[in-house]
């Protein structure tokens, strides 16, 4: 019985049911079933391994405590109650000494700061005071300068040579103002 022809479309029914094939079946072989077994305790085995390495124990089991025929039970409780107050008041004196040791190397780190601000602040303003007093100096030096001009000669050419150095620091200090001007920050309004 020929249903179709050479060459023409099957329908998807067909086409479906040759694509998928036969199901596999769940039977695996004895041998195959033991080693997947023996890999997998051997990758247990190592996981454990390493984490013994790393420290990671397992959690130990919970004290039992004392049992109640035990004889002088409530003074062992009670000594070992005591130990425990004990340690823990020396590590909350520990702690608060800690603070406040912490907190004095605050204040002294913050105390020492100010007083390198400050020394900085003396610094900048003794070298702007320097500097006025030189320009001050060059302006009445340049003054005394052109009446020494109307002198003799011979003191006119000292004058200049003086002149030319006062000239030299004025540069110089024009430069450190400059730079003292960069170091200053300005804060914005707002």
């Amino acid at each position: 019985l020929k249903l179709f022809r050479c060459g023409a479309p099957r329908p998807a029914e067909f086409t479906m049911a040759k694509l998928l094939g036969k199901k596999k079946s769940g039977r695996t072989k004895t041998a195959l079933k033991y080693n997947v077994q023996k890999k997998v305790r051997e990758h247990k085995r190592r996981v454990r391994k390493e984490a013994k390495k790393l420290g990671n124990k397992r959690p130990q089991k919970k004290d039992p405590g004392i049992p109640n025929s035990w004889p002088f039970k409530a003074q062992l409780l009670e000594s070992m109650e005591r130990q425990k107050r004990q340690k823990d008041e020396e590590i909350a004196k520990k702690r608060a000494a800690a603070k406040a040791k912490a907190k004095e190397e605050q204040r002294l780190a913050a105390l020492q700061k100010q007083q390198m601000i400050e020394e900085r602040d003396r610094e900048r303003k003794l070298k702007r005071q320097n500097a006025e007093a030189k320009k001050k100096a060059a302006k009445t030096g340049a003054a005394s300068s052109s009446k020494a001009a109307s002198g003799s000669k011979a003191d006119g050419d000292a004058n200049m040579d003086t002149d030319d150095d006062d000239d030299d620091a004025e540069d110089e200090e024009g430069e450190e103002e400059g730079e003292m001007e960069a170091d200053e920050v300005v804060e914005p309004r707002g």
